[in-house]
């Protein structure tokens, strides 16, 4: 693995794998058209515990304020799309 997470540019702490570091997680969004502009966010191919994927938005901002995370399913893989 590299030392530097591609999507972020920061560097990972020592002995991290990718999948721990992020801890990926489909959760609703509040108001989805405010994602298709901003600057943090990438359109990606979803895959969920049960093998469906799904194009979704991937979010790079940890603190963002349109996610209802109550209810939250793991994500298994994410592919961005190429811009």
């Amino acid at each position: 693995l590299p030392s530097e997470n591609p999507v972020t540019g920061q560097r990972r702490p020592q002995g991290t794998t990718e999948m721990a570091e992020r801890q990926l997680k489909i959760v609703k969004l509040i108001e989805p058209e405010l994602c298709l502009d901003c600057r943090f966010a990438d359109r990606a191919k979803v895959e969920n515990e049960n093998g469906e994927v799904q194009r979704m938005v991937y979010c790079r901002r940890l603190d963002c304020d349109n996610w209802e995370t109550i209810t939250f399913q793991p994500a298994k893989n994410v592919t961005l799309d190429a811009d």
